[in-house]
């Protein structure tokens, strides 16, 4: 038989197999399903979003979408306890999302300098707090060593507007004017033993609660405020803090956008600082921002047009394997955004505006696989 009849003999048996109904119908042809990507990263790097307790389940939903697959939780004593970050962990998880890191701010306050009991209660909540994260499984706590006392903690000096958005300035002959110390000053050397008191005390409870403990930098570094001297701003006030205490579980919470704020004044490049924290093992989480100009005067920018080349930083991490908490620092709201009102009884809310998230997000997932594709 040639194979042209073979062919026909065969089809023609096949079609009175169907008509039989011995052989299903061929379907209608359809276009290749898209195999929907994960919705959460495989790669070490894990890329998240700040955001509260009081997230509504569409701003979660938006996250997932967005590939944001882990969180920083931002607390302060109203939603601070066991109970209330477990429903909030539960909540979270029902949309495929991680809490990877909790910022405590809710036990700083005068006390840590003043000593006493009040000292002795703060320290006792931050432990208590630690004790919670580690039951949960919750792998980070978050926390920065400034705003102790009244007037300390003085972030901005005015705005600019930036293609419409209001934007962060930061000018020290502006902040000269308004700056307010109190009845004393606080030396560098006061402040760091008031910090070794602090981790002394917290460092066994992180560690026995399986919780490392992340400091974030000076935001403005500059040597004092209010009166209080800051001491964590420089490669060598991060080496003191480790030789304080050599947990460690102790590590940074590092802010690219607070690094390149100090410029060369830092001792080390923003990533000759990534790759000396990853070496140490004290790299945990990091925070992705760029500016304009350094100090003594500079504005916050969009991620991906600022003065420092965050690819570069992106590069880096990927090059030192980094593979904690990476998430995009002072979102820019948008025309299209909207604040929504704060819920009853809320005193802090951090910002989640949408188009803003969605701009960052893409700005860092696409950074982050330029980063993987160059290294191979």
């Amino acid at each position: 038989m040639k194979r042209l009849d073979f062919i026909k003999a065969n089809l023609a048996a096949m079609g009175g197999a169907v008509l039989a109904g011995t052989l299903p119908a061929m379907a209608a042809p359809v276009s290749t399903p898209v195999v929907p990507r994960p919705t959460t990263r495989k790669a070490a790097i894990k890329l998240g979003m700040r955001v509260s307790a009081w997230m509504s389940d569409e701003q979660l939903e938006l996250m997932r979408q967005l590939e944001l697959g882990w969180c920083r939780l931002d607390v302060h004593e109203k939603d601070f306890g066991y109970e209330d970050l477990a429903r909030t962990q539960e909540r979270y998880a029902r949309h495929g999302l991680k809490i990877q890191s909790v910022a405590n701010n809710s036990f700083r306050g005068p006390g840590l300098l003043l000593g006493g009991p009040a000292r002795e209660a703060q320290l006792e909540v931050f432990a208590n707090g630690i004790r919670d994260l580690g039951r949960l499984g919750i792998p980070t706590c978050d926390t920065a060593w400034l705003g102790l006392l009244p007037k300390s903690q003085v972030f901005d000096t005015s705005y600019a507007d930036l293609n419409g958005i209001r934007t962060r300035i930061f000018d020290t002959a502006e902040y000269a004017k308004i700056d307010q110390p109190g009845d004393r000053r606080w030396s560098a050397e006061e402040v760091r033993a008031a910090l070794k008191i602090c981790l002394d005390h917290i460092m066994p409870v992180a560690e026995a609660s399986g919780v490392r403990v992340a400091f974030h930098p000076d935001d403005p570094p500059i040597p004092e405020q209010g009166g209080v001297a800051r001491i964590l701003h420089t490669f060598e006030d991060y080496r003191q803090l480790f030789a304080l205490n050599r947990s460690p579980n102790l590590g940074a919470n590092f802010c690219v956008g607070t690094w390149i704020e100090a410029a060369g004044a830092t001792g080390k490049p923003v990533n000759d600082m990534i790759r000396w924290l990853a070496a140490e093992g004290r790299l945990f989480n990091l925070h992705f921002r760029n500016i304009r100009g350094t100090l003594p005067r500079f504005q916050e920018t969009f991620i991906d047009n600022g003065d420092h080349d965050l690819q570069a930083v992106m590069n880096t991490l990927v090059d030192v394997g980094f593979d904690g908490l990476l998430v995009p620092d002072h979102v820019p709201v948008f025309a299209i955004d909207q604040a929504p009102p704060l819920p009853p009884g809320s005193v802090y809310r951090t910002p989640f505006p949408p188009a803003g998230v969605a701009f960052s997000a893409a700005c860092m997932r696409t950074m982050l696989r330029n980063a993987e594709r160059n290294s191979g």
